[in-house]
């Protein structure tokens, strides 16, 4: 089922998800809910402030999965972060069963993204099972976690996570 109720905690269990995603030399530090949000959004237009762009009804939906010999397998319960998603922004969604996640673009209901035209808008992915990190090889953004969606209309953008190597004793 789709959940976009920021539940107590989500943003600690994805603090912690997130902290250990350095590779393997690196040591978790632990981040406050206020160090999950990018440094910087693309330049908003002068006296507009936050958030930039319009709010535009238009969704952003996809799946949380792993890529094995088999094909994709889901990851249930990732959570995902859009800092322009929805009316009042900072919207969480919770990856089903099937690792679909869902950020509605139904106005009436405080759904929509914030668009400026041409620029990315910034997501974070996350999972309650720490044996999941970034794949290698994807293009720096704001750190492990983040991607920059271009959204143009109802958009799907699927995101994998890798297996974390199984630790020697």
């Amino acid at each position: 089922m789709r959940d976009r109720t920021m539940l107590p905690g989500s943003v600690l269990v994805l603090a912690l998800g997130l902290a250990g995603c350095g590779g393997p030399d690196s040591s978790p530090t632990p981040l406050s809910p206020s160090s999950l949000l990018p440094p910087a959004l693309a330049p908003a237009p002068p006296g507009s402030g936050f958030p930039p762009g319009t709010l535009t009804g238009v969704s952003l939906s996809g799946a949380v999965y792993e890529l094995t010999p088999t094909g994709r397998k889901p990851i249930a319960r990732a959570l995902v972060y859009c800092e322009l998603c929805s009316k009042e922004t900072h919207a969480f969604a919770t990856a089903d069963d099937e690792g679909f996640y869902q950020f509605s673009g139904d106005l009436a209901m405080g759904g929509g993204v914030w668009l400026t035209p041409g620029v990315p808008t910034p997501i974070i992915v996350g999972s309650y099972n720490p044996d999941f990190k970034d794949p290698p090889g994807l293009p720096a953004t704001q750190g492990p976690g983040w991607r920059n969606v271009l959204i143009n209309g109802d958009t799907r953008f699927d995101i994998e996570l890798v297996r974390r190597a199984a630790a020697t004793p």
